[in-house]
């Protein structure tokens, strides 16, 4: 009997050591390779080549709206799934296409650090080629919201390492509310009405403009009433770099604003371009503007990047990213 309570109690200590291993293994998954904006593409060779690829090229290529220059919204690295190696395995972003006549249905699954941690892992399976081009035709949108989200969420997390506690502590003063700033990025002008946050380097300018007024009726969130006020105001407080030079928006350039919910906050997202009237310069922005219900003010946050004659994508994500940092400060 005492040794049947030996070995009993020998094997909970196996069990126990190898739960244990188990959850240190989770915990210890490298991080994620590869370039901001990159993305794994699983499909074989004669599935890429044909109206598969065409289709998936079609999704993951698809241009970035509201950019100067023509960049799609993923950079693709397609494999073989034989080609799928350790090398690729801690990948941010894997998206695996499987066909196959053993799948009884069709299937989308998604699969957070699977490998690595902060990875986006998204599976899509089909019995055959016009199911798959069905999945992907009905899930187009929610594939890259999927792996938008997860370059977002991403960049947060490395945002939120290194905060310029400055930023953070003068926005909290003078507007309620927070943004995480990494390091770089310094407060360029703070008057009554307006803030002008920017990360300056001999090629590049990333930067942000933040004010807030009294909201008085709905047509506050009228195209036209937010870019009269964005234009007053840059011309007011953004100088050009010669005499008689300012910021403004190029309205010929500007998209539909996009209407959602940005913290539990009615919103307007406007992407566009800017140039500076009586010069050259110009970029891309991307305005967000919402109604805090409770304080009655509508927020501008409106980020902007200049980078002339390159590619401009990962530096206004990253703004955007800053952008969903926001908390609002309880009092």
């Amino acid at each position: 009997m005492k040794r049947i309570i030996q070995m009993l109690a020998f094997c909970m200590l196996i069990v126990m050591s190898f739960s244990s291993c188990k959850k240190t293994t989770k915990g210890l998954r490298p991080a994620v390779t590869g370039r901001s904006g990159e993305l794994v593409l699983l499909v074989n060779k004669t599935l890429w080549e044909g109206t598969i690829g065409d289709t998936l090229k079609s999704i993951l290529n698809e241009p970035q709206i509201g950019l100067p220059q023509n960049e799609p919204l993923f950079d693709i690295l397609q494999l073989p799934h034989q080609s799928f190696s350790s090398m690729f395995k801690t990948h941010r972003s894997i998206l695996d296409i499987r066909i196959s006549s053993k799948y009884k249905e069709s299937k989308m699954t998604v699969k957070d650090a699977l490998y690595a941690r902060t990875q986006s892992f998204m599976k899509i399976e089909a019995p055959n080629k016009k199911e798959m081009l069905r999945m992907l035709d009905e899930n187009r949108n929610k594939i890259l919201a999927y792996f938008i989200l997860g370059e977002r969420n991403r960049k947060i997390k490395t945002i939120k390492k290194n905060v310029v506690q400055d930023i953070f502590d003068a926005l909290k003063q003078k507007y309620g509310f927070t943004l995480s700033f990494p390091s770089g990025y310094k407060i360029n002008k703070s008057e009554k009405d307006f803030m002008w946050i920017s990360n300056e380097t001999p090629t590049s300018s990333q930067g942000m403009f933040i004010y807030s007024y009294d909201y008085k009726s709905e047509t506050d969130f009228s195209k036209e009433a937010i870019f009269a006020r964005r234009n007053f105001l840059l011309k007011k407080y953004v100088p050009g770099p010669t005499d008689g030079s300012y910021m403004s928006t190029d309205m010929r350039s500007l998209y539909d604003p996009k209407h959602f919910e940005f913290f539990d906050n009615y919103a307007l997202e406007t992407r566009g371009l800017w140039n500076v009237v009586n010069d050259f310069m110009g970029g891309p922005f991307i305005n967000m503007t919402f109604l805090d219900q409770k304080t009655n003010r509508v927020i501008c946050i409106d980020a902007y990047v200049y980078y002339p004659n390159q590619k401009k994508r990962e530096l206004l994500r990253e703004l955007e990213s800053i952008m969903y940092t926001y908390q609002k400060v309880e009092k």
